[in-house]
């Protein structure tokens, strides 16, 4: 790993903790012929490059308006927060093309989705970052390279505390306005841009992960009335509704390696009982998923039984959703969307928020399809049952915060193995699998993901982020 900061003797020293296996580079990122250097010492003292993540940035704490900010401020923000980042994607892109792939993290703000009034110049070249994201992830997804973003909320980094220490931030007033009722830890956004960087989200590209504590929802959860618990120590306890789907089979899967107690839940108790069987640690409760007494006993039953429910993954409709990206809508694969689909997830929530407010802990995550926020395909009733639920995730994120329960949502392309006409769009030119997704699953309900909730990810191979013309690909109908 090679650490560049603009002060060189801190990266030296970071770079000694960890190792001599790490190097330094002393790096002004509004400079960018010594931007270049960088990724050429890069190359040099580590033999490639794999991975850049893009974190330098400098912000403005003067608080003045436009007009009174000189040109000069406004274009040193510009220099090192967008123009830095952009010269070392490019740079690094070009080494990571040579190489076959790599993946680029760039670290924009929560500012970047919101105006923040006298942080003009800030909020403006972080925006900037997210267009650079998305328009980077296309051009460069058929060299095999990802690029994503990260819009932190307020995080205790040694600037923040400096402006603590020096009045400017009231850290009881910034709790007040965060859902989660606190700033995040620095390692909890090193947490997500190292989920990022792996291999375990080999189709996510073009994304904005926020890790914010639900800032951006605009609402807030009371936490001053709310029961709040640390999750006990022990085996976590992950409960999958739909299990007997492709989606929710590889969610069980995926959720047993994690050292968790999965109870998978669906109608058909022979085929439930069957898959549940092959799966370590698997247990099968039947249950009807449209009976809410039927449901709320069976979540009740789950907590009685293993002491706690850390997380619960509705996939009610999930698979019709995900596969009904069709040149025509399918009987089979849309069906009537409002009501499985939509309805079946205020039916789960309605079974779960009770258990998870009682514990004062635990997330939801909702499995829907990008048709929310991309037209494509026929089926209107998927598209506005996906849109519909995207939106109860964010809302109930806003409602069960305060009690630190966290609400997210995945958004899934087309998945593998269904022709689609979108496939000649997807920037990395395969669709998502069923494992991809139980992969951002597995991040989204673990602690790692803690100060993420009412986010709703897109899994797509990119497609939610494309304008260009279709592509020709080949093993795909279009």
């Amino acid at each position: 790993m090679l650490i560049a900061d603009i002060d060189a003797d801190k990266a030296a020293i970071r770079a000694d903790e960890l190792g001599a296996a790490h190097g330094y580079f002393g790096v002004d990122m509004a400079r960018p012929e010594q931007v270049a250097e960088m990724v050429q010492y890069c190359v040099r003292r580590l033999g490639g490059l794999d991975v850049l993540v893009n974190n330098a940035g400098r912000t403005d704490t003067d608080g003045v308006g436009v007009v009174d900010q000189p040109v000069s401020v406004f274009e040193n923000l510009v220099a090192v927060n967008l123009r830095g980042s952009l010269v070392a994607a490019e740079q690094a892109a070009a080494v990571m093309r040579r190489s076959g792939g790599g993946v680029i993290v760039n670290i924009a703000s929560g500012a970047a989705l919101r105006p923040v009034p006298f942080r003009n110049g800030y909020s403006a070249s972080k925006a900037g970052v997210l267009a650079m994201t998305r328009h980077h992830a296309c051009a460069f997804a058929r060299d095999g390279i990802r690029v994503n973003a990260i819009a932190p909320g307020y995080t205790r980094t040694e600037l923040v505390e400096a402006l603590i220490a020096r009045g400017r931030i009231d850290p009881v007033a910034v709790a007040r306005r965060i859902p989660l009722g606190r700033m995040a830890a620095p390692e909890e956004i090193a947490a997500a841009i190292a989920f990022l960087a792996s291999p375990r989200v080999s189709s996510i590209t073009g994304s904005t992960f926020l890790v914010d504590g639900g800032s951006l929802l605009g609402g807030h959860g009371h936490a001053e009335e709310a029961n709040r618990s640390a999750p006990p120590p022990g085996r976590p306890t992950y409960v999958v509704v739909g299990a007997c789907s492709s989606l929710g089979q590889a969610m069980v899967r995926r959720l047993s390696d994690e050292d968790a107690r999965v109870v998978a839940l669906d109608a058909d108790g022979n085929q439930l009982t069957a898959f549940a069987a092959g799966v370590a640690e698997c247990h099968a409760l039947p249950v009807e998923i449209s009976n809410e007494h039927a449901m709320a006993e069976a979540i009740a039953s789950i907590a009685r039984r293993f002491g706690r429910v850390d997380g619960v993954v509705n996939g009610v409709g999930a698979d019709a959703v995900t596969t009904a990206h069709r040149t025509a809508p399918s009987a089979d694969a849309g069906g009537d969307s409002l009501a499985v689909h939509l309805t079946g997830a205020l039916r789960v929530a309605k079974a779960v928020g009770p258990v998870l407010q009682q514990q004062g802990f635990g997330t939801l995550l909702n499995l829907t399809s990008i048709g929310g926020d991309v037209a494509f395909g026929e089926d209107v009733e998927v598209a506005a049952s996906a849109g519909a639920v995207a939106m109860l995730t964010r809302t109930l994120a806003c409602e069960w915060s305060g009690h630190g329960i966290r609400v997210n949502a995945i958004a899934a392309g087309p998945i593998e193995g269904t022709a689609s006409s979108a496939a000649s769009r997807m920037p990395l030119e395969r669709a998502a699998s069923a494992q991809d997704i139980a992969e951002t699953a597995a991040f989204l309900l673990g602690p790692d993901a803690g100060f993420v909730t009412g986010s709703v990810i897109a899994v797509d191979g990119g497609l939610s982020v494309y304008a260009g013309p279709d592509r020709a690909i080949a093993g795909y109908d279009s």
